[in-house]
């Protein structure tokens, strides 16, 4: 294996310097203009990597199709030196004298990734694009924070003051901050951060650029592609440049857990019925808008501060979220693995029997072999071999498949825990989930399938990643074909979605106290709401569109565990502490969910929902 060991060598070397994939131009050929922006952040988190391609067709109408073919290399887990790969399609039906922009999110979470995209139509390749390599799967803390500039705005002034640098020696002068890797991603690594220098490619002595410098015009429409970066940095210039899909990707992925920096303006701008609340920083004021924040400060005090000084106290006050923010490596428990290789062991589900498997086998081979000749030799009928292999083995095949049904069905069984905040004001929600999967028998046609616009990160067996081939159809939806949903094999991931809602909880106040109306599509088995200084509760199942009253306590004598609920330890502080005008449900099922597979049984499964009837405060 002397060729993986020096090859992990070279990867660990190059981990400080690592390039992005980075191609912006355009091509003209076959009646068609296509221009690639695949230019990124440097150090990314698991997520996507954002690629926007626009494509103008001259000719007549015609149907592309955009492939990419990566490469993933792993330094850590249990197949430490070990390499992955990706085919990830997507069709573009484009009529005569069409013009097309779309971003194809490419989902990344190994150490070291390559890429290379590919134009085709009816089979044959017909533009090939250079190859691109980056790092990827860096702790929230080295990864680079993305800046929204346009040259003559107040952001573009002070940029080249803001960016920050990765040396892998310490700088010594002011500015500089020391790292040292931490988090989901294990890693010894130690860089040193500066922000002296401007641009996204240029260098402080040397040293590669850390934060990445784009125009406005080339953020991608997909929130996907903001899941890669520890923060955005925009201002109301730049902000007005964008388009309704580049704003509300950027909305859409504060509210799943980002960090969104406005300098020199309001957040009214960005949510008219935001309720600010102060900081750490008196020169800055913070607004929740669900998972995420958004944070308003002023050039001059951000300057003064600087970048990483203004992160790491950013990060130092959302200790209590850090389970369900964005980068999503952030959260402690990120990759955990709790036995035989699930990431919530489902009830009932031990993985695939081993023993009793090789055991049939063990028998199979003695009966077809040694017992099948020894027997035809005593007769004298050797020649009846010819019958009795193919009939001995028949049996056990037989046999083997008549256990694996009987012992486990064709279904397919899974664990999740799945966290949903709801604005039942804005009608929005955004939901956290953790889920494990176990296909019976066989995988389902298709695979998992997801809409487009959630984010899925499957982190295998081990918590690193899928070494799999990962086959990937963005044409309709997220159509994982291959490479996370396994027969017989534990199928884990962690999913971020964000949709309108409709459902609710209705409190009214009524002689009898005060009554909850059901419409959260769900039953709930446990209720809890803050109103003033009291604690509503309601225990007992609540079904869909039902309407019952609520016992009221103070909210200094709300127990730390609901009695018979069972509740991860990284949920005990919502409990504790309900925000006022909140509630917090338990239910049987989540709507806000998606499985991705149909027909899945759940085991043991956990979804909260915490709403708040008034809007988010």
């Amino acid at each position: 294996m002397w060729w993986q060991c020096c090859l992990a060598l070279l990867f660990v070397g190059l981990a400080v310097t690592a390039p992005a994939a980075r191609e912006y131009r355009t091509a003209e050929f076959e009646s068609l203009k296509v221009t690639i922006d695949s230019d990124w952040v440097g150090r990314a988190t698991p997520g996507y990597l954002p690629v926007r391609f626009e494509i103008t067709n001259l000719g007549d109408a015609r149907v592309l199709e955009i492939v990419a073919q990566g490469t993933r290399f792993f330094r850590m887990g249990r197949s430490a030196g070990s390499q992955g790969s990706s085919a990830i399609r997507q069709s573009v039906r484009l009529a005569k004298g069409d013009r097309v922009r779309l971003t194809i999110p490419v989902p990344i979470f190994a150490d070291n990734e390559s890429i290379v995209f590919q134009i085709r139509e009816n089979n044959r390749t017909i533009q090939r694009f250079n190859y691109g390599g980056f790092q990827s799967r860096v702790a929230p803390a080295d990864a680079s924070a993305l800046i929204v500039v346009d040259p003559g705005s107040t952001v573009g002034a002070i940029a080249s003051r803001l960016a920050r640098h990765v040396s892998t020696r310490s700088s010594g002068g002011g500015g500089g901050v020391t790292i040292t890797s931490s988090g989901g991603v294990r890693t010894s690594t130690s860089v040193t951060l500066t922000g002296t220098v401007a641009g996204s490619t240029g260098s402080s002595g040397g040293a590669p650029a850390l934060d990445f410098l784009i125009e406005p015009s080339r953020l991608p429409t997909n929130w996907l592609g903001f899941t890669s970066v520890r923060a955005v940095v925009i201002g109301p210039t730049e902000w007005e440049q964008l388009t309704d899909g580049q704003k509300s990707a950027l909305l859409t992925w504060t509210a799943c857990g980002g960090e969104l920096m406005f300098v020199d303006g309001t957040l009214s701008t960005l949510l008219p019925s935001a309720k600010s609340e102060p900081t750490s920083d008196p020169n800055r004021v913070v607004s929740r808008h669900l998972f995420g924040r958004i944070h308003a400060l002023s050039s001059s005090s951000l300057v003064a501060t600087g970048l990483s000084s203004v992160l790491s106290a950013m990060d130092g006050e959302k200790a209590r979220e850090i389970f369900w923010t964005l980068p999503a490596n952030t959260a402690p428990d990120w990759g955990a693995i709790e036995s035989r290789g699930f990431r919530l062991r489902i009830p009932g589900i031990d993985g695939v029997p081993a023993r009793v498997y090789l055991s049939i086998l063990f028998l199979f081979a003695l009966l077809i072999g040694p017992v099948n000749y020894w027997l035809l030799w005593r007769k004298r009928r050797q020649v009846l071999l010819v019958l009795t292999a193919p009939l001995i083995s028949a049996v056990f095949i037989v046999l083997l498949a008549g256990y694996a049904v009987a012992g486990e069905g064709f279904g397919v069984q899974g664990r999740a825990v799945t966290f949903t905040m709801l604005d039942q004001v804005s009608k929005q929600a955004a939901t956290r989930a953790t889920a494990s999967l176990y296909a019976s028998g066989m995988t389902p046609a298709g695979g998992l399938r997801f809409a487009r616009d959630v984010a899925v990160f499957p982190i295998g067996v081990d918590g690193v990643g899928t070494r799999d081939r990962l086959s990937l159809d963005l044409t309709d939806a997220q159509q994982f074909g291959g490479g996370v949903l396994q027969v017989r094999s534990p199928t884990n991931f962690e999913q971020v979605t964000f949709r309108p809602a409709r459902e609710r909880l209705t409190f009214q106040r009524e002689s009898s106290g005060l009554s909850v109306t059901n419409g959260l599509e769900a039953t709930v088995g446990l209720l809890l709401y803050r109103e003033g200084d009291s604690v509503y509760r309601l225990e007992g199942p609540l079904a869909p569109g039902d309407k019952r009253t609520m016992t009221g306590g103070a909210a200094s004598a709300q127990p730390a565990l609901p009695a018979g609920i069972g509740i991860a330890a990284k949920f005990l502080s919502l409990f504790k502490d309900l925000p006022q005008g909140a509630y917090l449900a338990v239910l049987d099922r989540s709507p806000f969910w998606e499985p991705g597979v149909q027909g899945l049984t759940e085991r043991g499964s956990l979804h909260l929902v915490q709403g708040w009837p008034e809007g988010q405060r």
